[in-house]
């Protein structure tokens, strides 16, 4: 039997207290100082650029992190031996990584410049006699903000040590040291980085607004500060760092500067092994980054997980060096092919990025045909039509897009995995990342304004409940026709066993989103 601790004491030792120091806040950094072990410099911790953008899109990466370090952790395709493992020793995980999802939309989603807004103008008269221009509500915002990010932040760090205490004991079992090991160095160092810079933009911030006093409330220990209003300070993050609110306004929605600064100078077409190198190129400090479509709405209902739709960046690069090792992968339908033994395999593995271009373009004109057919076929005579498909949401495109690719049988590579053994799957973060630019491009110039209309929202929800009464209903009559005399009481089977003839795939999908409680939502069966 396998000794449980593999590792010397003493190294276990000092790797246990550089996790924690990792995670501690820095505060005595001088601009040429650097850490080698951790891989980040006094630079990397005082570079605030980031904080122009939304602060949930800055700290998204603790979300999205826990929720794949859960994932990666509790995954089904572990052995048991491993499962048991991490239930044994990893008690603090699940816990740590609920509140930190938990604090995430609590104290972050609640940051942003629309609840900040209302929540700004309900505490105007506490501050204020008369109505407040726009630097006085910039005061309240920037205090609630700092309020927000502060005590979420401290959660945070506490929470993510938490965790690596967890993942420090399963590094040193055999079993699971690969694992841990894996998701140490993926996430728990990247958000240290992210903890530290956090820490470093808000002591600025403190600064800037001239904070007089800051306490912990001894019941919910969020972060309280006492501030008074100073007329001769701009209340804004983009002038506290000494750019322009020009540069504020764009860079909130602005997912990746470099990469559409570079889109403005080659075709959208271009080789897709140019765009990794932009985009890690960007994501180079926060490893833990990811890769998502921007959220137009401003509105609690417009802001919905419905919205949302991301690749983390490592999962991404990881799934285009499958691709680009892979021996064949199906593109034309006349050149078809399934999977081969492993020394023909072997022969043809590696390709090259004309490959990886064919396969953008694919992907492209799959979604260019699907939005095309939503709008002109599916759901003619909109008002708005492109709003309409923003709020049907990345997430139903990609749907669209896997269940083509499935009924034409293209877009599957095939491979020799870890142990020789050929394997064939969707490179689905390559078709999820493509979707991601396709869709920037798509809704470049619909206003948000149109997109936070609730009146036009209505008006399309509506249409699309009527449109699957309508068919539902046809669809019970086609079932008699096929089968008269059978009862009632098979319908609902019948209709979900036949849904893409009596619905149409698209509507599938777009009336999965709208509408919940139906015969097509995915709980009725299994896939």
């Amino acid at each position: 039997m396998l000794h449980p601790f593999g590792d010397d004491p003493e190294e276990h030792d000092a790797r246990r207290r550089s996790r924690e120091m990792l995670l501690e806040k820095s505060s005595n950094f001088t601009d040429g100082e650097y850490d080698e072990q951790n891989d980040f410099s006094a630079r990397d911790v005082k570079d605030h650029r980031d904080f122009v953008r939304s602060i949930d899109l800055v700290l998204r990466p603790h979300f999205s992190s826990a929720e794949l370090v859960e994932d990666q952790f509790y995954a089904g395709s572990h052995s048991p031996q491993i499962r048991s493992l991490v239930e044994q020793h990893g008690e603090r995980l699940k816990p740590a990584l609920e509140k930190i999802k938990k604090s995430y939309r609590i104290y972050i989603e609640t940051a942003s410049d629309a609840p900040l807004e209302r929540e700004a103008r309900r505490l105007s008269r506490r501050y204020f006699e008369e109505e407040p221009d726009a630097n006085q509500l910039n005061f309240l915002k920037l205090k609630r903000y700092y309020e927000k990010v502060r005590t979420f932040n401290d959660i945070a760090r506490t929470e993510w040590r938490e965790v690596s205490k967890d993942i420090d004991t399963l590094i040193v079992i055999n079993e699971t040291r690969q694992l841990a090991r894996k998701i140490d160095q993926q996430f728990i160092r990247p958000l240290a980085l992210l903890i530290r810079q956090t820490d470093s933009f808000l002591d600025e911030m403190r600064m800037h607004i001239r904070v007089n006093n800051e306490n912990v409330d001894p019941i919910t220990r969020s972060r309280k500060i006492d501030i008074q209003y100073n007329p001769g300070i701009r209340y804004n993050i983009a002038a506290m760092l000494g750019l322009s609110d020009e540069t504020e306004s764009n860079t909130v929605t602005a997912e990746a500067p470099v990469e559409e600064e570079d889109n403005e100078n080659r075709d959208f077409e271009g080789s897709l092994a140019a765009n990794i190198v932009l985009e890690t190129r960007e994501h180079k400090l926060n490893r833990a980054s990811i890769i998502s479509v921007p959220i137009l709405g401003s509105r609690d209902w417009n802001r919905t997980p419905h919205y949302r739709f991301e690749v983390p960046l490592v999962y991404f690069e990881q799934c285009v060096e499958t691709f680009k090792k892979s021996y064949h992968v199906n593109i034309e339908e006349d050149n078809i092919k399934g999977p081969m033994n492993a020394a023909a395999a072997q022969v043809l593995k590696g390709q090259s990025d004309d490959v990886i271009v064919q396969y953008q373009q694919l992907i492209t004109s799959i979604l260019d045909d699907a939005a095309e057919k939503i709008l002109d076929k599916d759901f003619p005579g909109l008002a708005k039509p492109e709003v309409f498909l923003y709020h049907c949401g990345a997430t139903v495109l990609y749907r669209i897009t896997l269940k083509y690719l499935r009924a034409q049988q293209l877009g599957e590579m095939f491979y020799l995995d870890a142990n020789q053994n050929t394997s064939r799957e969707f490179p689905e973060e390559i078709i999820k990342k493509i979707l991601i630019d396709w869709w920037k491009k798509y809704f470049q110039d619909v206003a948000g304004e149109n997109v936070d209309s609730y009146l036009t929202y209505s008006r399309q929800l509506e249409m699309v409940k009527r449109e699957y009464r309508i068919l539902y209903e046809e669809g019970v009559q086609m079932r008699k026709k096929e089968q008269p005399g059978v009862t009632y009481l098979g319908v609902e089977k019948w209709l979900r066993d036949n849904r893409n003839r009596v619905f149409g795939p698209r509507k599938v999908e777009i009336f999965r989103r709208f509408i919940s409680g139906t015969v097509l939502d995915e709980g009725y069966y299994f896939r």
